[in-house]
């Protein structure tokens, strides 16, 4: 699972402000913020509660499980699940792995179903090819594109509870799109489960909140500008919801005056075109942050599409053009304000 930090949600400065702003207010109002360096990005905690004790306890949990499942599936971690699974595509002898992988195996298979395979988990050999941290960064060449093509198919993934295997050789999943978002679920429910009633996640922009920021006031959230880091696109509340943003901004390199970006289209391996920011509202994290690639691959017509037939999903997507496309119910968010492209 390589887990960049390429989804970013810029919290507003009511949300950065508030150590300072609620310092002397009453103690059911406090807020407890730590930040660690997990999964390839920083993630930051939130919680809202009267006892900092228990608030700080409950984030340390949280913080643990985080990592747990980074052990798990990352592919930085070379005696993972994942890399291990990896390492023995077209081996006829499958892996038993954990109820948290197999979880996120079969959601990112039903993702690239939902689809079509635009989203794809074992997009892992086209992955390694396209070094986006390198300073010699280069288009890889169209004969090991090509070759790492035929190797992506989330349909040849086989499943057996608990058993796993990748019936091709040179197999390769990479689920940095599909876990982070289940690592922010499940820290989210340790929260839940060690008493917190309000908190935030926001784990290199695939983000949760629960509860509310203040008694009758919900989390407020900016989308970053995706061509300007330093401005916001748009603002939001949010209550007991999740949102990511997928955009061609963080991981990319320009080459003759085009845009080369980490967000692959799975079908030829190049970086899919079309928009330059995607931003999904949904009921969990995982899915949010699944369907934002989905959606960005896809491109705005597919996508909007996709969106349209889920329940419970919204999206704004803005196009290359600089055009900005919502689903049905996305400006009828709580305090939206789309600002200046």
């Amino acid at each position: 699972m390589v887990l960049y930090p390429h989804k970013h949600i810029i919290l507003l400065a009511s949300i950065l402000l508030l150590p300072a702003i609620f310092s002397c207010a009453p103690k059911e109002f406090e807020l407890h913020r730590r930040t660690q360096f997990i999964m390839g990005t920083l993630v930051e905690i939130t919680v809202r509660d009267p006892d900092p004790d228990k608030a700080q306890l409950a984030i340390t949990y949280a913080f643990d499980e985080m990592r747990r499942l980074e052990k798990l599936m990352s592919t930085h971690i070379a005696d993972s699940e994942i890399s291990r699974l990896n390492a023995q595509s077209g081996i006829a002898v499958p892996l038993a792995v954990s109820p948290e992988v197999l979880a996120v195996i079969q959601r990112g298979i039903y993702w690239g179903d939902k689809s079509n395979g635009a989203f794809d988990i074992s997009i892992g050999p086209i992955s390694q090819l396209w070094k986006f941290d390198d300073d010699n960064s280069a288009i890889p060449d169209d004969r090991l594109l090509d070759e790492a093509t035929r190797r992506v198919n989330f349909r040849e993934i086989e499943m057996d509870d608990p058993n796993v295997s990748l019936k091709q050789p040179g197999m390769s999943l990479h689920l940095g799109a599909v876990a982070k978002g289940y690592a922010v679920d499940q820290a989210m429910t340790d929260l839940e489960k060690n008493g917190i009633q309000h908190a935030l996640i926001n784990a290199g922009g695939d983000l949760k909140v629960l509860g509310e920021r203040k008694d009758g006031q919900p989390w407020n959230i900016g989308l970053q500008h995706p061509r300007h880091p330093e401005k916001m696109i748009a603002s939001l509340s949010l209550k007991d919801k999740a949102v990511a943003t997928s955009g061609d901004y963080q991981k990319y390199f320009m080459k003759d005056n085009t845009r080369y970006h980490h967000i692959l289209d799975p079908e030829n391996g190049l970086p899919a075109r079309g928009m330059i920011s995607c931003t999904i509202i949904a009921n969990n994290t995982m899915d949010a942050d699944a369907l934002a690639t989905a959606v960005f691959v896809l491109g705005p017509e597919k996508g909007m599409e996709l969106v349209q037939s889920l329940d419970s999903v919204e999206a704004m997507l803005v196009t290359e053009s600089g055009g900005t496309l919502f689903s049905k119910n996305f400006e009828s968010q709580p305090r939206f304000v789309l600002h200046e492209f």
